[in-house]
């Protein structure tokens, strides 16, 4: 899959379907700027006048070196060091154009017209779909210098002219009674576009609806003198009389050819599968189970929960490549958003329009609101047979709107919450795995041949992991990344509890990371103050069990509010259950909760508060 970069919306990075974390107003200028020259070179003074735009600081031109600098140490693990190259007087990001969607747009969209120009309908209308499907909001969006603002005026007009170029598709198809409310939404946020107007006016025609053919034109020319005090164009007052007296020019010329646009959009959209996915196997029976037991006119959603790092993504995906040829309609994916530091979770309604654009609605279609777009969701699922994975969400709130409406259709959703107050919800706890189920993780990820070789490192290696997959996996990518050194070599390193934090990590993937995003979580909710100052506290404690009386010695508070706080940290799984009023925490957390104590509390009552600012550190 490798490195994509998307800037039809806001600008991400996906190295190998996974989400990178693209940080610095700078850092996304730059980047955005030579994604849309990928493969030629720009010039430093370009990219300086561009992105630093009025600044005048002598500095910029280094500044511009940390910042291209910066970039290459994101993206070259996932493409190689000559991913943004250095070339005569600027720079040239060397990515395929087809992993760039700006020129996947461009491409499909190219491919999609040259196929109609050749009477190939359905594959012009499955290019079109896919290219107006990569659309995920404003081009560049966030992005207010005065070049972005002009480049995603730019792209809206291809993206606006490849829509209508696709509905014309679809009326010669006689597609037009679907056209008409892809067409109404289109109207109504580009009122003074003649073309769709026109197309409008064709399609409520054609769906024997000519009064309101009529209505379209009095309104186009109402709107046309009101705001530019001209009449509409010869197109339309053509059509306007044509429609008048019925000419029979206005009907299709052949028997509609619906069928060949009405076969239904068939995603696949999960990650690859995991081929060194290991145990697990009661959980995979459970999941598959529910996944495929039908129960009278209500869908079966499956909920996965379970600490950072103990494998909920993978079992998910594992568990829907293996059942996705049950379901005929395809397999939607989301990635919610709630799992990756510095991220935020995806709005409900941002997820909707992936959704409905999967389901091959152009994005114009989408409707304006969250309540509009759940109807037209439940309305397009109502009788199909989908299976729709919502992965690392953060809570029922969140996912509510995205379970669909049919009854054939199966959801799983991955969090790291218990999602309780979701309906008609089947439920799985994920926890660590046993010591033998570690071990023969890390056997398949670090190799058999290396863990013969040194049988005691590597079981420390994995004693210390603590039974978390993400920690076995980052341990066996960092021996793989160093072949001439012995196992003991990490094994000694995870060994000292100051170093490691600092030895689980490796690329994009560290405990840190996993840990931070919980933190974060938790620090937004109305009790996070409370539950943030008992975690740190904790943080400074050698024993891992806690409990209520414990902690509110430990804090001063009254023990109804220490509880409430334990309870809190529970949720957000940093503790984990030990008993009736007794709360562990995992040695890999109580590390983390340690470093943050000593950065964030000082003096020896471990300071009175914590401002209500305090970023995790990761």
């Amino acid at each position: 899959m490798g490195l994509e970069i998307n800037i039809l919306g806001p600008c991400e990075i996906a190295a190998n379907g996974e989400p990178a974390v693209l940080a610095g107003e700078r850092r996304v200028g730059v980047l955005t700027r030579l994604a849309l020259s990928a493969g030629q070179p720009v010039s430093s003074e370009q990219l300086l006048a561009q992105v630093w735009g009025e600044s005048t600081a002598t500095t910029a031109g280094k500044q511009l070196h940390i910042v291209v600098s910066k970039l290459r140490g994101l993206l070259a693990p996932h493409q190689g060091d000559d991913i943004i190259a250095t070339v005569s007087g600027g720079y040239q990001l060397n990515l395929p154009r087809e992993r760039i969607d700006v020129h996947l747009f461009s491409l499909l969209a190219r491919r999609a017209r040259a196929a109609k120009a050749q009477g190939e309908i359905e594959t012009a209308d499955g290019l079109f779909q896919r290219a107006l499907a990569l659309w995920r909001g404003d081009a560049l969006a966030g992005m207010t210098a005065s070049w972005a603002e002009a480049e995603s005026a730019r792209l809206e007009e291809e993206r606006l002219t490849t829509l209508e170029d696709h509905v014309d598709l679809r009326l010669a198809a006689g597609d037009h009674h679907a056209v008409v409310p892809v067409l109404t939404a289109h109207v109504e946020a580009n009122p003074l576009r003649e073309r769709p107007r026109a197309q409008l006016m064709l399609a409520l025609y054609r769906a024997s609806r000519p009064s309101e053919a009529l209505a379209v034109y009095r309104e186009t020319r109402r709107a046309m003198a009101d705001e530019l005090g001209v009449e509409p164009g010869t197109t339309l007052r053509q059509l306007q009389q044509a429609v008048l007296r019925r000419d029979p020019a206005l009907d299709l010329d052949t028997p509609a050819r619906r069928a060949m646009l009405g076969k239904p959009v068939i995603p696949t959209e999960l990650p690859a599968d995991i081929p060194s996915f290991t145990a697990r196997a009661t959980e995979i029976a459970w999941l598959r189970r529910t996944l495929t037991d039908t129960r009278p006119g209500l869908p079966a959603v499956a909920a996965v929960h379970g600490p950072g790092g103990v494998g909920t993504s993978a079992l998910a995906v594992h568990v829907a490549h293996a059942v996705a040829d049950r379901f005929a309609d395809g397999v939607l994916y989301v990635d919610m958003g709630a799992a990756t530091a510095g991220r935020r979770p995806l709005p409900p309604y941002e997820a909707l329009g992936r959704l409905l654009r999967s389901l091959g609605l152009d994005g114009a279609a989408v409707p304006s609101t969250l309540d509009e777009a759940a109807a037209r969701y439940r309305s397009l699922t109502s009788t199909r047979n989908l299976l729709v994975v919502l992965d690392n969400a953060l809570d029922a709130g969140q996912v509510r709107p995205l379970v669909p409406a049919g009854p054939a259709c199966a959801v799983i959703v991955t969090s790291r919450q218990i999602m309780a107050s979701l309906d008609s919800t089947s439920h799985l706890e994920l926890t660590r795995l046993d010591h033998a189920d570690a071990t023969a993780l890390f056997v398949r990820f670090a190799g058999p041949g290396r863990v013969r070789g040194e049988p005691e490192a590597a079981q420390q290696i994995v004693r210390q992991c603590g039974g978390l997959p993400l920690a076995l996996r980052i341990s066996a990518a960092r021996v793989a990344a160093r072949p001439d050194r012995a196992l003991s070599w990490l094994a000694d390193q995870l060994t000292d509890p100051d170093r490691r934090l600092d030895a689980l990590e490796h690329a994009d993937l560290a405990i840190r990371h996993s840990i931070a995003v919980s933190l974060q979580h938790l620090l937004r909710g109305p009790a996070g103050h409370d539950a943030s100052q008992a975690f740190l506290r904790l943080g400074s404690m050698e024993t891992p069990i806690h409990t209520a009386a414990g902690t509110s010695a430990l804090t001063g508070w009254p023990e109804r509010r220490a509880e409430a706080a334990l309870n809190h940290l529970l949720d957000a799984r940093l503790l984990e259950s030990a008993g009736p009023g007794r709360y562990r925490m995992h040695d890999l957390i109580r590390l983390y909760a340690r470093e943050q104590a000593a950065r964030h509390l000082s003096g020896p009552a471990h300071a009175a508060a914590i401002g209500p600012g305090w970023t995790p550190y990761f």
